[in-house]
């Protein structure tokens, strides 16, 4: 039976979820403000009647409606307000949370390590970026592993050109040029073996 993941704080970017939830606060406190001051200016030149504990209040349209939505909805207000904080907290941690992945495992790729593979939960964004970069990491593993394989290949093809040729036709030219191309072919092995390789 699968374990359910649990989700771990210290696997996320804090301060770029508290940037995104103050966006998302200040987007709709403002979307509430400029529907305040829309209503405010479209309503100014109205009057309204309130009864209110036996008495009768004349007042402009906007000034009564501000005075008895803050006096009957409060509690609403700092309810969604609350509300509001939490679900911006839900949505911009299935964002914070894979681009904190990414830059882990970008940071293992600069590295060398390129068997560090992005895994997200169900519900994360950024799945397909995440699938791209575990199938490059796969393909660059794969082109790593066929360099260090040719490079066996060429030293063993000059250790066997060294084993073939007669030891009074080789020249000094010739020693010097098989001396370097093994000394590139290690090189290069020593270059792939730097990296640490993922599964293809």
């Amino acid at each position: 039976m699968k374990k359910p993941y649990k989700r771990r704080n210290f696997f996320i970017k804090k301060d770029f979820q508290g940037k995104l939830i103050l966006g998302y606060f200040l987007f709709v406190m403002g979307g509430c403000l400029l529907f305040i001051i829309l209503l405010g200016i479209l309503s100014a030149d109205t009057l309204t009647i309130t009864y209110s504990d036996h008495d009768l209040q004349f007042g402009q349209t906007p000034v009564i409606l501000l005075k008895n939505v803050i006096a009957a909805n409060w509690i609403f207000l700092i309810l969604g307000g609350t509300l509001l904080v939490l679900a911006a907290m839900l949505i911009t941690h299935r964002i914070a949370g894979p681009l904190f992945r990414f830059e882990r495992a970008v940071d293992s790729m600069i590295d060398g390590k390129l068997n560090d593979f992005i895994s997200l939960r169900e519900n994360d964004e950024g799945k397909e970026l995440a699938e791209k970069i575990n199938t490059f990491n796969r393909k660059l593993s794969g082109t790593i592993r066929m360099i260090d394989t040719n490079a066996i290949l060429l030293s063993s093809l000059v250790m066997q050109a060294r084993a073939a040729a007669n030891p009074g036709d080789q020249s000094a030219d010739v020693a010097e040029i098989y001396r370097k191309i093994d000394e590139s072919a290690g090189q290069i092995r020593q270059v792939c073996s730097s990296f640490m390789l993922g599964n293809e």
